[in-house]
């Protein structure tokens, strides 16, 4: 039996040489960026082991909560083009979170190349590199030039919203390389994109599909942070495929 593709229908390849269909960014309100939160300090654990922060913002997104953000890591075949139209050229799932859980999930998404795949690998909070993290957290690793690079989103709930925190570690080697490639790889404005798109598609998309009992089509993860006691972090509860909270 032909192995299922997890991508919604949608195309998700193009051969090499293939002119690529560009369309501009849809219209959308810029988050507003949140400078009071203190800055992100390594844990001992994970200091002196040459990495740095190529990226650290803080945005106030409103209209979404930290559930719907939860559920939208394990259903993104659903609305990845929708969330950034023009620049999020397809999307697979290569290891999908209905067959392994959180954790292991890998994404193949065609963001800056069209022909080729980024593989962002989910991966364990347990190597969160540092001391303080936010009530949810997501987090993965994606090649970047000579290495690799760890995205973490991380947020929480406040009034109105949630505080959406967006923070990049990489080499030095990998620092440079994305200096170096800033105008093909414009990563910063292309996460400002994103997060400016939440608001306009999550609640709505979210609200479709929370109520559909069927946990291979509709995964729930619950992403809850906790903090161990040498001061690490861990997921309050292990999002394994079919055992979904509140659902």
């Amino acid at each position: 039996m032909e192995k299922i593709i997890f991508n919604g229908g949608q195309r998700h390849t193009y051969q090499d040489g293939e002119p690529v269909e560009t369309y501009e960014r849809v219209p959308y309100d810029t988050a507003e960026v949140i400078t009071t939160e203190p800055p992100l300090e390594f844990h001992p654990k994970f200091a002196n082991q040459g990495k740095m922060i190529a990226h650290d913002v803080t945005e106030f997104i409103p209209d979404v909560n930290a559930k719907m953000v939860d559920w939208w890591w394990a259903n993104m075949e659903k609305g990845y083009h929708i969330w950034a139209p023009g620049e999020h050229y397809g999307f697979d799932w290569l290891v999908p979170p209905c067959e392994v859980g959180y954790e292991g999930s890998v994404e193949f998404s065609y963001e800056f190349d069209p022909y080729h795949p980024m593989a962002v690998n989910r991966q364990s909070i347990t190597l969160y590199p540092f001391t303080e993290c936010y009530e949810h957290c997501w987090m993965s690793t994606a090649p970047m030039g000579p290495g690799e690079s760890l995205l973490i989103h991380m947020y929480k709930d406040v009034e109105g919203g949630i505080y959406w925190r967006t923070v990049v570690v990489v080499t030095e080697e990998c620092a440079e390389f994305m200096a170096a490639h800033q105008d093909d790889m414009p990563i910063a404005s292309h996460m400002a994109y994103e997060s400016g798109r939440l608001k306009d598609f999550l609640p709505t998309l979210y609200n479709l599909w929370k109520d559909l009992p069927d946990p291979w089509e509709n995964v729930h993860y619950d992403l809850t942070t906790e903090r161990q006691p040498d001061g690490t972090w861990k997921h309050k509860y292990d999002n394994k495929p079919h055992k979904n909270r509140n659902v």
